[in-house]
């Protein structure tokens, strides 16, 4: 990177343009009418501006820095929002929806808050904006893996982004993007699962980001545990805009700009950059993949407005002779994948008291893989081999609508058709029984467990032969196509009975028709405030899930009768605002999950593996409850942070003893703490000095030199020790396995430690501007375990997750 850096350094002029501009637009929350007259403030300047008739505002020659924006109306909430930059010879865009205000009347002391509302959200929630992302020591390239430092939000490994919440699993998180679900937004896309190991949305498209842990409301369906709702911002509608980026997610550009009279375009492609950091992770293959994701807006009218948006992505890896706890045993694997979102989404503010959105989108993924062993002459013997194609179109529609001041409704449905193409095999591996010997004119033999350990196990002159063939398990083969058909409606309704209460009720209505399963999934929720700064929330429901494509495309028993399996869920808790930009949330939840899809229990095996793989049924329960304490400061004065712990416990119930034992998730405590410190060096004479120096021109990107403006922030992240069940290693076929009457998750890894620490930089010239990060991941290079690799030689290592990794990243601006 220092090589593209210095360059620049050299040739752009280290002159501060002198100012930039900010605009925007306001509406009501509950409507999306634009609202007349809203206050405008940039704080700690004379600046302001009020809106006009469509809700747009615009202040210009705004000196370039961070301020916080102060937004008013008489009878809505204040809002600050903090830590907006404002660039050198363009214009910064902040949009925002003011909420009424629950509070009024005489002796209510109203102050502006630095937190935003999610809509309809009672409880586990949070807003994140772009700034935040930006700041954070990992959400500058990946929010999925930014989420999980909320409390009881925890990924299963570094290697993956995963979003698991409040004991639940993988797959368990809704990811919507301008009203689109979005079914895989990262790269390396699984069956039954939401993460990967790193996400395809572009950072610099996100406006914000409303975060639902759990308790949501009833537009959302089909996942237990979570929402992720992105909105994306719109191109620039004043002039063509170009930027270059380089960061953990790759190296690529992005174009934006005016499309006509009423419209604007945003697009990126990116190309991965891990393959030039691949040494310093431990990983011996090369993941190499492609992102592309674009925007086009376009306003047919004042109150109506088309958006079209694309996200897809191509990877491929190649691994060979490398043990990872992903890979399930295999060694060698050839991997690629395509997957892809196209969606049109129609807006329409018919009346002045709602408006409604219908969407169409259409996502596919291609996912093929070939697993082998290397046999003589580095031939493959395959045996497994995946070759699957989903597709699902969409159609979704809602209304809301605001009855009179205090009642909304909001309705919609949607209409999903699923097609699933898969041709896949796998091929036990036959059971081989071996001898040993020491030499090769000694005949091997069959030998104890103890000879075996105190004579043969890692000893380098050890032979191993085999002598006969015991078993040859069934081949498990896929040759299915499946058309299948998914419809739902909701019902959400939000009303103020008092002055000082909100209520939240609704529900929502989902079939499958491959199934004929149908599921009725009610909300309720309340918050009673007891002042403008404290608040106490409840909210509770019953959450469905469909099983998974691959359970249900599958010849593992008679799939045509797996239920939806579901979760009751309740969480209270306090809200406090210790000042305008402080705020504390403490919470209880608890949920109970049944109907869980499983592998059916076997009798009578032998004290092997008591799962049969080969039938799936309903035979799943457990529960998970907690509690969670969230403190957050958003940035002023210099600095912003947030402490976040929880405490829970996860737990299942064994089918063979009806008792509870640790879930995979069961981490006990977790706590994340983030801190950051900004310092705006131009505001110092001493800087605008030095910077005229030509070696500030050519070295201030390093690391801790001063710039424009410097931020320093830090993520510490505990986990307590994730349960797993101990293997068995049988030398006589060289195989581990689980005695069928062993208990489950009676061990745990060591607790996980990790500090990450961030440095970056803003750099503004005349014609660009410039920001370079650096980011250290695992400071301390602290051994955090993942999984035992359990060798076939009888041995067992550790895989340890990321150790220390300093990334560099940049963008540039013009």
């Amino acid at each position: 990177m220092s090589k593209k850096l210095l360059p620049l350094s050299l040739f752009l002029e280290f002159l501060i343009g002198s100012t930039g501009s900010l605009s925007g637009h306001i509406r009501n929350a509950s409507t999306h009418q634009p609202l007349i007259g809203v206050n405008v403030i940039i704080s700690g300047t004379e600046l302001g501006a009020a809106t006009d008739i469509e809700g747009y505002f615009r202040i210009d020659n705004v000196p370039i820095s961070s301020y916080n924006i102060n937004v008013s109306m008489i009878g809505y909430e204040l809002i600050s929002r903090a830590n907006v930059h404002i660039v050198p010879q363009r214009t910064t865009t902040t949009n925002f929806d003011l909420h009424p205000a629950v509070l009024k009347g005489e002796g209510v002391t109203v102050t502006a808050k630095f937190f935003e509302q999610t809509r309809d959200a009672i409880t586990s929630s949070r807003s994140v904006d772009i700034e935040e992302i930006r700041s954070d020591p990992v959400g500058a390239y990946d929010i999925m893996a930014m989420m999980q430092a909320l409390p009881s939000v925890v990924s299963g490994s570094d290697q993956y982004n995963e979003i698991i919440v409040r004991g639940g699993g993988p797959g368990e998180n809704l990811f919507v993007m301008d009203y689109l679900e979005i079914p895989h937004p990262n790269h390396y896309p699984e069956h039954g699962k939401g993460g990967g190991p790193v996400t395809m949305v572009d950072t610099d498209f996100i406006e914000r980001i409303d975060f639902y842990a759990g308790a949501f409301p009833a537009r959302y369906g089909e996942k237990l545990s979570s929402v992720m709702d992105v909105t994306l911002r719109s191109g620039n509608r004043e002039r063509h805009l170009g930027e270059i980026s380089m960061n953990m997610a790759g190296f690529g550009a992005n174009v934006e700009g005016p499309l006509a009279d009423n419209g604007s375009y945003l697009f990126s492609v990116k190309r991965s950059f891990l393959d030039f950091v691949i040494v310093s992770t431990g990983m011996q293959a090369v993941p190499q993949y492609w992102s592309g994701q674009g925007k086009i807006t376009y306003d047919l009218s004042p109150t109506k407005k088309l958006m079209f948006n694309y996200i897809g992505g191509i990877d491929a890896i190649n691994i060979v002779g490398e043990d990872n706890p992903s890979l399930r045993g295999a060694e060698n694997v050839e991997y690629d994948s395509q997957q892809a979102t196209v969606g049109m989404t129609y807006k329409n503010l018919f009346s002045k008291k709602g408006f409604s959105i219908l969407s169409l989108s259409k996502s596919l993924v291609q996912l093929n893989a070939d697993v082998y062993e290397l046999a003589e002459n580095n031939r493959r013997d395959m045996y497994h081999q995946r070759r699957d194609l989903e597709n699902e179109t969409t159609f979704r529609g809602e209304v809301n609508y605001q009855i009179k001041p205090g009642i909304d409704v909001n309705t919609g449905f949607s209409f999903k058709t699923i097609n699933l193409d898969y041709d896949n095999w796998f091929e036990p591996r036959p059971t081989i029984l071996y001898g040993y010997s020491l030499s090769s004119s000694a005949p091997p033999s069959l030998i104890s467990k103890d000879v075996f350990y105190e004579t043969y196990f890692q000893n380098p002159a050890t032979i191993v032969t085999p002598l006969d063939t015991l078993s040859v398990a069934d081949s498990i083969e896929i040759n299915a196509i499946m058309d299948y058909r998914k419809m739902g409606g909701f019902l959400h309704v939000s009303f103020h009975p008092i002055r000082a209460l909100e209520i939240f009720a609704g529900g929502r209505y989902d079939h499958l028709d491959f199934t004929g399963e149908s599921s009725a999934s009610p909300r309720f929720g309340l918050s009673y405030h007891f002042s403008e700064v404290l608040s106490l929330n409840f909210s509770a429901g019953r959450y469905f899930q469909p099983p998974f494509n691959h359970y249900l495309n599958s010849d593992r028993g008679t799939t045509s009768k797996l239920k939806n399996y579901y979760a009751d869920q309740a969480v209270i808790g306090l809200e406090y605002f210790l000042t305008a930009d402080t705020r504390l949330t403490l919470e209880v939840f608890k949920k109970e999950y049944d109907d869980m899809v499983t592998y059916e229990m076997l009798e009578g095996s032998d004290g092997r593996d008591s799962l049969n793989i080969y039938n799936t049924i309903n035979g799943g329960s457990g529960r998970s409850n907690g509690i969670e304490l969230f403190i957050q400061k958003k940035y002023s004065k210099n600095w912003y942070g947030s402490l976040a712990w929880s405490h829970s416990i996860a737990e299942g119930v064994d089918p063979r003893s009806d008792k509870y034992y640790p879930w995979i998730y069961d981490y006990g405590d977790v706590v994340n703490v983030i801190g950051g410190y900004k310092v705006r060096y131009a505001d110092y004479n001493w800087y605008r000095q030095f910077r005229e120096n030509v070696w500030a021109k050519s070295f201030s990107w390093l690391p801790f030199m001063p710039s424009d403006e410097f931020e320093i922030s830090f993520k510490f992240r505990y986990m307590g020790g994730r349960p797993y069940t101990p293997k068995t290693y049988d030398h006589r076929v060289r195989d581990w396995y689980v005695e069928s009457s062993q208990l489950w998750n009676t061990a745990r890894y060591e607790p996980y430690l990790r500090l990450d620490l961030m440095l970056q930089q803003r750099f503004y010239f005349k014609r660009v501007n410039m920001v370079v990060f650096w980011d250290f991941l695992n400071v301390f290079n602290t051994d955090n375990p993942w999984e035992y690799i359990y060798l076939v030689d009888g041995k067992k290592e550790m895989y340890w997750q990321y150790k220390t990794m300093p990334i560099g990243g940049m963008i540039l601006e013009f």
